[in-house]
């Protein structure tokens, strides 16, 4: 079995199916991890689940799930959802056939998933407090250190220590993709989000194998640049 890992998707279904295959992914026998944001934003969130389901994938929770889950959890109660967006609409629309059991499987997603071997997160954490100590708004949606509003500004992983177990983060677009090593050519350190929303590439990491596969966006990266994500 090997451990297979995916970054930020955000509805980009096509080129998901096309790293799947890119990565030889087979469902039973690898495991496949996402970082998160795998729905909101992008043009087939509905096709994402069924992939998802299928591959028999696991996931942090992002900050678009943490909004998605909110959005879900108003509609199951009878209330409107708060709608900031015209693709956070668009997103609900497309999900509404399986909105329960979307808003089921989003309640149990963790804020991070550790091994022996690695230690998965969405944004990141804390890197003075360490895993224990990051809090809810840092796994979700740390960027900058000192924690802070907007992209621009020094990355919370440059004070993350090599000497710490592997971390494979997610949601920094803007940062693009991200991978440090030791002196002994072993990663401690891979961001996994290169904006394949935006029209770039959708990223993919085989663990056992120490390789990196992307794949080439189809998208029209200004059609879904709508808001910086919090």
């Amino acid at each position: 079995m090997r451990t297979i890992f995916v970054g930020d998707i955000h509805g980009c279904a096509t080129e998901f199916a096309e790293l799947l295959v890119a990565l030889d992914c087979r469902p039973g026998h690898d495991h496949l991890l996402l970082t998160g944001d795998a729905f909101s934003r992008g043009p087939d969130p509905l096709q994402v689940w069924a992939q998802i389901q299928a591959y028999h994938a696991a996931m942090v929770m992002g900050n678009h799930e943490a909004r998605l889950l909110r959005q879900l959890q108003a509609l199951r109660a009878g209330q409107s959802p708060k709608v900031k967006w015209p693709d956070q609409q668009y997103t609900l629309d497309q999900l509404a056939p399986v909105a329960e059991v979307v808003c089921d499987w989003l309640e149990h997603l963790p804020l991070f998933i550790e091994t022996v071997d690695f230690v998965l997160v969405h944004a990141g954490i804390n890197p003075e407090r360490g895993l224990a100590d990051t809090s809810r708004d840092e796994f979700l949606a740390i960027r900058t250190w000192p924690h802070k509003a907007g992209v621009a500004g020094p990355r919370w992983h440059d004070y993350y220590s090599p000497g710490n177990k592997l971390m494979i983060f997610g949601h920094d677009a803007p940062g693009g993709l991200v991978v440090k090593r030791r002196p002994d050519r072993s990663p401690y350190l891979l961001g996994l989000d290169t904006g394949c929303i935006y029209g770039r590439q959708l990223s993919g990491y085989i663990l056992e194998e120490d390789r990196l596969v992307q794949v080439q966006s189809q998208q029209d990266g200004a059609r879904w640049f709508t808001e910086v994500d919090p």
